[in-house]
């Protein structure tokens, strides 16, 4: 019997997910929290001290922040995915019958906040990055949001 190292690379896998994020010195995550129905990533409000990472360790906000990655809550390379969870997560409608979009409207507006959201997806070399929907860039610039992308390949 014999062994043979195989040579042949794998090729990394495809990557995608999504990222929303709110922001302001008068940001109260719970208050967001309440409104979307799902814990964020990570939040803390202006002055608080929160872990940044292993490398960064603890810092004190400078600013409120409620931040949303969807990779921990959808399991699947496809953007179009990811992003159909955050258009759902901002259009569904509450208990007292006013849509989460338009609540986060006025939140937005009387505590000075901010939100963006930024689309990740990470190919194999010579793919055709995927394009966005319509309709989700409709609804997160509906709340306002600005977007962004970071498509890329090897």
């Amino acid at each position: 019997m014999s062994s043979a190292t195989s040579t042949t690379k794998s090729k990394p896998p495809v990557r995608a997910f999504a990222t929303l994020r709110f922001y302001g010195d008068r940001l109260d995550p719970v208050r967001l929290t309440e409104i979307l129905k799902v814990s964020p990533t990570k939040a803390w409000r202006k002055g608080e001290r929160y872990f940044a990472g292993p490398r960064a360790g603890y810092l004190v906000g400078r600013t409120g922040t409620w931040f949303l990655a969807t990779d921990t809550h959808v399991e699947s390379a496809d953007l179009a995915l990811h992003l159909d969870f955050l258009t759902r997560l901002l259009s569904h409608w509450t208990l007292d019958d006013k849509k989460r979009l338009s609540q986060l409207r006025e939140v937005m507006a009387r505590d000075g906040l901010k939100a963006d959201a930024s689309l990740f997806w990470h190919g194999q070399p010579g793919e055709t990055p995927p394009s966005v929907p319509p309709q989700a860039l409709e609804r997160l610039h509906a709340l306002p949001a600005k977007v962004e992308t970071d498509f890329d390949t090897d």
